[in-house]
């Protein structure tokens, strides 16, 4: 990691100023965003649309992230990201465990999304721009300058670890920089809204290893859609699979439109445009949500499409030859909605160390209590109490925001150490996902 380090002074100017950004912070991405991508339209493909202005409400599950969730936060909060980490840096912003768990999840991040160190300056320029162009005389020259330093050290530090990332993958065997075309090779629907998809290099090469966990970033020019940057529209998915299966796959649902809106843009091209013998642009595999090494049972909790991820690592922790307890706890609306169930009810029959437990929100008519589903409902601090031994456990989580905030807060209770709570978050909500924990 980058040695640089933040000065006392601009330290302590950033801590006492941090309130008035965030303050002010959904002007500051207003004027930010239209002054940048007017100056450069090419970079708003590194802007996912579903996180920006009014973008949450087009896609209820749009959660991918670029610079706009890393450094700014959500909408009403920007900046949250970045003065999070400089508030406490206190002298250097690489010196804290928590700081280098944070860089290295968005520096995964970039790195999928191809960001680049020549882009750094720019988005700083007109960051530091819209701060003073909105705060007017309040940000004197002493503070913009605390800011200006602050910002080029968190930059520097991003560059550095995300040049390392690009460099690791590249020289792994079977991996690349940038983007690479993929042949699809099978296209699967596993529920009623989500469809997999199987993979290949069209070089006929290799793959690399990558761990489970992980995801892909796909490039694709998305027919009728247009954006001042152009067509092109860049989406992460995570891996559905544990590695040395011989393919990628990554298990996609179609994300549905809120408030009128249509579908999501991307979800909704792979679902009606995507078929076999298709030819995309994929990333090598990023990301840091990977299986710890602990002798502690392992709890995987996954709700909606957030299943994908959860048995990538349930799967894997099998082909390790795990024997230890492991418990699978899924949330779906009904059996109609279930990805991957089928894959995941036959492991579990041929590992008796394995424990499955199903949440139909909603289970239908056809659905049948003890065959399909375990408990009617949501699933929460009650069940997992009910059906674990204790604590002392590795837990994973992913799925929509407000599940994942409300199973870190009921870990919290059920008194899980920080240390034992492992989670992917795909947007700009990391900060809402630990707020009833702090």
């Amino acid at each position: 990691m980058s040695r640089k380090t933040l000065s006392a002074e601009a330290v302590a100017i950033v801590k006492a100023t941090a309130p008035v950004l965030a303050e002010h912070g959904a002007t500051i991405i207003r004027h930010f965003y239209r002054h940048l991508l007017q100056a450069h339209p090419d970079l708003e493909l590194l802007f996912n649309p579903a996180n920006q202005g009014t973008g949450e409400d087009k896609t209820r599950g749009s959660q991918q992230e670029a610079f706009r969730g890393d450094f700014f936060g959500r909408e009403g909060a920007p900046g949250a990201a970045l003065t999070n980490a400089l508030q406490g840096s206190l002298t250097s912003l690489d010196d804290l465990p928590a700081l280098k768990a944070t860089v290295m999840r968005i520096a995964h991040r970039h790195a999928a999304l191809d960001v680049r160190p020549e882009h750094y300056p720019i988005i700083g320029h007109y960051f530091l721009a819209s701060v003073k162009a909105v705060l007017g005389d309040v940000a004197t020259d002493e503070i913009m300058e605390a800011w200006r330093e602050a910002y080029g050290v968190l930059a520097d530090l991003f560059i550095d670890v995300e040049r390392d990332l690009v460099r690791k993958n590249a020289r792994t065997p079977g991996g690349w920089e940038g983007f690479r075309p993929f042949v699809v090779r099978q296209k699967v629907m596993e529920s009623d809204d989500a469809a997999s998809i199987y993979l290949s290099p069209k070089d006929g090469g290799p793959l690399p290893h990558y761990e489970a966990g992980q995801y892909v970033t796909f490039r694709v020019e998305v027919p009728g859609y247009a954006r001042a940057g152009g067509s092109t529209v860049y989406r992460n998915y995570s891996l559905s699979t544990a590695p040395g299966k011989g393919y990628f796959r990554v298990t996609i649902k179609r994300e549905p439109g809120a408030k009128g809106n249509p579908d999501g843009v991307c979800s909704r091209f792979f679902h009606d445009h995507v078929g076999e013998g298709d030819v995309l642009d994929v990333s090598t595999p990023f990301g840091e949500l990977t299986l710890v090494d602990s002798p502690r049972p392992l709890v995987f909790i996954g709700a909606g499409i957030g299943i994908t991820v959860m048995f990538s690592l349930f799967q894997s922790a099998l082909d390790r030859g795990i024997d230890r307890p492991i418990y699978f706890f899924q949330m779906m609306r009904d059996g109609r909605h279930h990805p991957l169930r089928r894959e995941i009810e036959a492991l579990a029959r041929r590992h008796p160390n394995v424990t499955l437990h199903r949440c139909y929100s909603q289970p239908s008519a056809a659905d049948e209590p003890g065959r399909d589903y375990e408990t009617r409902g949501r699933l929460g601090l009650g069940t997992l109490a009910r059906n674990l031994p204790g604590n002392d456990c590795e837990f994973y989580f992913t799925g929509p925001i407000p599940f994942m905030r409300s199973i870190r807060g009921a870990l919290h209770v059920f008194g899980v150490p920080a240390d034992r709570v492992h989670y992917e978050c795909y947007g700009p909500h990391g900060a809402e996902i630990e707020a009833d924990v702090r």
